[in-house]
């Protein structure tokens, strides 16, 4: 604020009093107008960079509203994608579960006279499938062949996978549930008769299981 009574002060030094005072007062209307012309200007510049920021705003959660919707609509997609494909493996799943439980029964009345045949082992009883527990509570190994032969007097364990078709990694695992039910049952793994009932599988795979001691036959063979 502009101090006029110290302006009439200097000016009455070089100025008669009525002189003075009228020049302080007409400098303190310039002021007063001065700074209230840049005070509406400073706020008025204030008002436009205020209106920037709102419409800046606005701009951007609109931005943020439409990534919103996007976003959602891109989850719903992908949950659906996820539900059909669920149902897809589940019909799969079905379909090749359908598939091995067939090739099983056929297995059940098939091989009994095969296995005879090439291995002179008459089956006792027959040959059914079976859930061997695994050590853990609640958890099985399903054998999807079991039963017993006798030759010459003595027993052998049977036991036999149904697949569609077969790989090295499936061989292992077949033969991890022989050693488990060897265990069970107290014998030798190498003592049990291993047989694989497929539709079909590679040369090299079927040489490899051959291999391995496990007796691989054809579904047509049955």
């Amino acid at each position: 604020m502009l101090n006029t009574l110290s302006i009439f002060e200097d000016l009455s030094r070089y100025l008669d009093p009525k002189a003075s005072r009228k020049i302080a007062e007409i400098l303190g209307q310039v002021y007063e107008e001065v700074a209230q012309a840049v005070t509406k200007k400073e706020f008025n510049e204030l008002k436009e960079i205020v209106g920037d920021l709102a419409q800046a705003q606005k701009r951007t959660e609109k931005r943020i509203e439409e990534l919103a919707k996007a976003q959602e609509k891109t989850e719903r997609s992908l949950n659906r994608l996820i539900h059909d494909h669920h149902q897809t493996r589940e019909r799969l799943e079905s379909m090749s579960d359908a598939v091995g439980y067939n090739l099983e029964n056929q297995s059940y009345k098939g091989l009994p006279p095969l296995i005879k045949r090439d291995l002179g082992l008459e089956i006792e009883d027959r040959l059914i499938r079976r859930y061997l527990p695994t050590g853990k509570k609640g958890q099985y190994l399903q054998v999807n062949i079991y039963g017993w032969g006798k030759k010459n007097g003595e027993k052998t364990l049977i036991i036999g996978e149904a697949k569609t078709s077969i790989s090295r990694r499936e061989i292992s695992r077949f033969q991890k549930i022989v050693k488990r039910a060897a265990q069970l049952e107290n014998i030798h793994s190498n003592d049990i008769c291993q047989v694989i009932v497929v539709h079909d599988v590679l040369p090299n795979i079927e040489e490899y299981a051959k291999e391995q001691g496990i007796q691989v036959y054809w579904s047509y063979d049955l």
